[in-house]
């Protein structure tokens, strides 16, 4: 019974390479601008669309898991290009916060807009159960996947 347990192995960590070779992520279509330039934008106006003036690096650094460095080189060239603008909070100048131009602000609505269409479109393939199913499964996944990346066998 346990050898059939595992008979789906390979199978599981073929599906898992055809998501990381799948780019869904990844095509560019504002531009000229990175896929990682989009989320940014993507994550700066969800930041400031809850209330907030601006945003800072250290902010969107936690919220795209990445370092303070990769954010502060992303934004240069987004700053450059004329999407973001970086100026001083009143109360403390030491403190920089991070705002979308016009063009910006563009931009990272038509990435919200499409990818909020291409999992409606994923709903609509699937259908409403199989889908909540599916979220149930991809946060196990991502849990189990989570906690093992800490276990010294995996």
């Amino acid at each position: 019974m346990s050898a059939d347990k595992y008979e789906n192995v390979t199978d599981l960590i073929d599906v898992f390479q055809k998501f990381a070779k799948a780019d869904w992520r990844k095509k560019t279509m504002w531009g000229g601008l990175k896929a990682s330039e989009v989320r940014m934008l993507v994550c700066v106006k969800k930041s400031n669309d809850k209330g907030s003036t601006g945003t800072t690096v250290t902010e969107i650094s936690k919220l795209l898991q990445v370092t303070s460095p990769t954010v502060t080189q992303m934004l240069n060239s987004l700053i450059a290009s004329g999407h973001v603008v970086r100026t001083s909070d009143n109360t403390d100048r030491r403190i920089t916060e991070i705002t979308l131009t016009d063009t910006g602000e563009e931009i990272a609505q038509k990435a919200i807009d499409r990818f909020i269409s291409m999992f409606k479109g994923m709903i609509d393939h699937l259908g409403k159960e199989q889908s909540d199913q599916l979220v149930v499964m991809l946060n196990q996944v991502f849990d189990y996947l989570d906690s093992a990346k800490t276990n010294e066998d995996f």
